[in-house]
């Protein structure tokens, strides 16, 4: 059916489509919109406040879980990579780094922030 057929057919013959597969709420806004009566239709507020409010009644909205950023925690970095420079230890004139006694020692969590 066209849309000037469908308009034919609800301005002249007052067929409209069935609204009964369609949820309650909608239902109601919609028949209440093909009313003859002008005055007994709903005005445009209260149409748009079902429709804004409709969807917090099919599910109420869930909690928003963050991506996991990191893949693993294991990664190593090679030293031209962002932010691996500033994790370096500081170098000598030569290029070398400082060779310390406690580096064969292992490394707590936050060994990073030792030199802080």
């Amino acid at each position: 059916m066209s849309n000037l057929q469908a308009a034919y057919t609800a301005a002249f013959k007052n067929v409209r489509p069935s609204a009964e597969n369609l949820p309650e709420e909608l239902s109601i806004v919609l028949t209440s919109c093909w009313k003859e009566d002008p005055n007994a239709c709903p005005n445009f507020s209260q149409i748009i406040e079902v429709l804004l409010n409709y969807p917090s009644t099919i599910c109420p909205p869930e909690p928003m879980i963050p991506p996991r950023i990191f893949h693993s925690e294991n990664t190593i970095l090679p030293p031209e990579s962002p932010g691996a420079s500033s994790l370096m230890a500081v170098r000598d004139d030569y290029g070398e780094t400082p060779k310390a006694g406690s580096e064969n020692k292992p490394r707590s969590f936050f060994f990073c922030f030792e030199c802080c």
